[in-house]
């Protein structure tokens, strides 16, 4: 609970700051430093200590089967939208804050040793789905061209990704680094929250039924089905329960900017994601509750 009212604080700490004399590009220097500093210290310190066994492919495997899921109801539910309603939609349903926001929830709910888990999920899932998925998405329905070479250089230059990948041929840093990066780790909590506190738009416009349908299959209806999906199959583990969570976290900022920019319902996507932060933080720690009642 300590830890929960400790992202709240951070958030709010981030949302005050909207109203004090910060400049308006704030948020993305702290994203900046967050991705190219913090995010990759964090990978290098929590990819060597991820053990390989058969039950890492849940994570693999799972986002992209949550974005077809998600893909499939969000046309069940509303077809029938506008075109660039339902585009905002697509990108919003599909795709989660799953490193950002994801990761200090995950370390406050779970602990910290679910974070190795999570950069799995993240980079191999919501990251590359960002990138390709969201990239199609935006190019669809904005009318734009959609750019094979541009996608593939922007996930080989991502500097988590380029992290990832030297993680996994290096794996553990010199022990005389480890100090350092820690330090530089111990940053992304604090500098990620306060990011997202920051970028929060809690503004509802008049779409409040397509906001509340949305939130619902977002933080309910999905995890709900992902997390029965996994009772049949049986699978209760460490990797499990992480993917279910990482799987239940609300809108991706990113997307959410993504939708804002294409001109994809402005004020509905900003709403999901500031909306969707704040109810995240009541949904996810009940989510992990049933989650471990269900596999007494």
């Amino acid at each position: 609970m300590v830890q929960i009212l400790f992202i709240l604080f951070l958030l709010l700490v981030g949302y005050s700051l909207r109203f004090a004399k910060f400049p308006q590009d704030f948020g993305k220097s702290l994203n900046l430093f967050v991705i190219y500093i913090s995010f990759p210290a964090t990978i290098l310190l929590q990819v060597p200590n991820i053990e390989f066994n058969n039950s890492l492919w849940i994570a693999i495997i799972t986002p992209w089967s949550v974005l077809a899921l998600s893909v499939l109801l969000v046309f069940v539910f509303f077809r029938h939208l506008p075109r660039n309603t339902l585009a905002a939609l697509l990108l919003l349903v599909p795709l989660g804050n799953t490193s950002f926001f994801g990761f200090p929830m995950l370390e406050a709910v779970v602990g910290n040793e679910a974070i190795q888990y999570a950069i799995v999920y993240d980079q191999l899932g919501s990251f590359l789905m960002l990138s390709t998925y969201g990239a199609f998405i935006v190019g669809y329905f904005s009318g734009g061209k959609i750019s094979v070479y541009a996608i593939g250089k922007k996930i080989v230059l991502f500097p988590p990704f380029i992290a990832l990948v030297f993680a996994y041929i290096i794996g553990p840093m010199p022990h005389v680094t480890i100090p350092y990066i820690e330090l530089l780790s111990h940053t992304l909590v604090p500098l990620a929250l306060v990011s997202v506190g920051f970028s929060m738009q809690l503004r509802l416009g008049d779409d409040k039924v397509i906001f509340a349908k949305t939130l619902f299959l977002k933080l309910v209806l999905i995890p709900l089905i992902v997390i029965g999906v996994f009772n049949i199959l049986d699978l209760h583990n460490m990797t499990a329960t992480v993917t279910l969570l990482e799987a239940s976290m609300p809108p991706m900022i990113t997307a959410g900017a993504l939708a804002i920019h294409a001109g994809f319902a402005p004020r509905l996507s900003a709403a999901l994601v500031g909306y969707g932060i704040v109810v995240s933080l009541v949904t996810i720690p009940l989510l992990y509750q049933l989650i471990l009642f269900i596999s007494l």
